[in-house]
Order: structure tokens, then C-alpha cells, then sequence
């Protein structure tokens, strides 16, 4: 009897052990999830434009992208549906600390589809500034290197490299690259989607689009930062944000 007693005690008292050490245990298994910093996220959103860059590479020049392009019901209209749903997202943005832009990837894939794959400045512009970011380091091959806007060559050539942005608009979803060249009291600005130059007047920290009838110009910072006005104000609320770029 007293053997019986005993062992239903042992029994009890490790039963109770056992369940106080499972209950110490609990807190260990449960694993907080970790908040993903934003460098990761601005790699993980270039990791996503840099595959979608290569998959135009791939198929730029088959025969039936240069027929169909991205029609609806076509093999590479899920790519152009994929550029779109990634631009709508906030990582997306994250890109610009990068210097790219997925409506620019759009825009490339968009002329590739007009021109059947074939080049034009456009596509030769931007698939330099992809190189470039991509590669991290100016491509200097000869081989490698794209032909660019005649007057933008020598622009550069004669002027001195003042700044450059990338300027916004969130309302239209539109983007393009540009850059501002000095010689002495001169400034030139350029848009390289286009390559349209415009002159600009100097006044203290405002850059005013000569000739422009509505008043247009970049007021810049000693660092660079740009905000762009007309005569009726600030162009923030109409959309517009430029952003400084390497």
C-alpha cells in the first residue's frame, strides 16, 4: 500500500514538473516577426525592376512581340500588366533612391512595342541610365556605350554639369529625367525624355524658363533640392516633385 502511495506521488510531482517546464518553454516558441528595413526593401524593389528589365531584353526582338506587342490576349501582355501592379505600389517609389523608375520601364517596353524592337533615342537614353544603375559604374566599352541626342552631346561638351533630377508627376503618372548645365552666368536645362532644352534666367535661387507663358520655374537649394512653381505658386498640390539624382 505504502508502495502504491509513493509512486502516485513521484507520478504527481513530475507531471507537475514536466508542465512548468513546458510552460517556461511557451515564450521561447513564439517567434515576433522581424521589421524589414528599408534598404532591404529598396534592394528587393530593384531586384524586381532589374528582372522585369531583363525579361524585355529577352523578348524585345521576337518575332511575335514585334507583331502583336502587348495586346491583350498576347504572351507579354502579363508583363506589361506587372510593370503596371508593381508602379501602383508604395515600394515602387523606393526606386527613385536608385535613380530608376518603373514608368520609365513602362515607357521603354511601350517604345519597343511602337517601333517593333527597334531602337530609337528613347530607348537608347534610357537603356544607358538602366546600364549604368544596374552595373553601379559608368559604361566605358565603346561597344557597350549608346549614341545619344546629337545637341545633348555637345551641350555637354560645352557646358558644365550643374545638377540633375528626377521630376514627378503623381497626378498623371508621368516621369522624366532632368538636368541643368552651366557655362559662366548661363544655364541650360534639358529634358531627356525628349531633349527639349529650355534657357533659364538666374535669380538669386530661381530658375525661370525664359519665354514661358506660364510663368514656370525651379527653385533650387544650395543642396540641390528642387521644388517647381509657375506665376500662380508652388506646383507640389498640382503633382509635381523633383527629386535629386546622381
Amino acid at each position: 500500500m505504502n508502495r502504491i502511495l509513493l509512486f502516485a506521488v513521484v507520478t504527481i510531482i513530475t507531471f507537475a514538473a514536466c508542465k512548468t517546464e513546458t510552460k517556461k518553454e511557451d515564450p521561447t516558441k513564439i517567434e515576433k516577426p522581424q521589421k524589414i528595413g528599408e534598404t532591404e526593401k529598396i534592394e528587393k524593389a530593384f531586384a524586381k525592376f532589374k528582372s522585369l528589365y531583363r525579361e524585355l531584353n529577352e523578348f524585345k526582338n521576337d518575332a511575335d512581340f514585334k507583331k502583336f506587342g502587348f495586346g491583350k490576349g498576347g504572351k507579354y501582355n502579363e508583363w506589361l500588366e506587372n510593370v503596371r501592379e508593381f508602379k501602383q505600389k508604395p515600394d515602387s517609389k523606393l526606386l527613385l533612391k536608385k535613380g530608376v523608375l518603373m514608368g520609365e520601364l513602362e515607357q521603354l517596353g511601350m517604345t519597343y512595342a511602337n517601333s517593333k524592337g527597334k531602337e530609337t533615342e528613347v530607348t537608347k537614353n534610357l537603356n544607358k541610365i538602366f546600364s549604368e544603375t544596374i552595373s553601379d559604374k559608368p559604361i566605358t566599352d565603346e561597344k557597350q556605350s549608346y549614341s545619344e541626342n546629337a545637341d545633348y552631346d555637345q551641350l555637354k561638351k560645352d557646358y558644365e554639369l550643374f545638377g540633375k533630377w528626377t521630376i514627378v508627376n503623381s497626378i498623371v503618372n508621368e516621369s522624366y529625367r532632368y538636368e541643368i548645365y552651366k557655362k559662366n552666368n548661363e544655364f541650360v536645362g534639358v529634358r531627356l525624355n525628349d531633349f527639349k532644352t529650355e534657357n533659364l534666367n538666374k535669380k538669386g535661387s530661381d530658375y525661370y524658363v525664359k519665354g514661358n507663358k506660364y510663368g514656370e520655374f525651379y527653385r533650387i537649394d544650395k543642396n540641390l533640392n528642387m521644388i517647381l512653381f509657375d506665376k500662380d505658386g508652388d506646383l507640389t498640390s498640382a503633382g509635381y516633385k523633383a527629386t535629386k539624382t546622381k
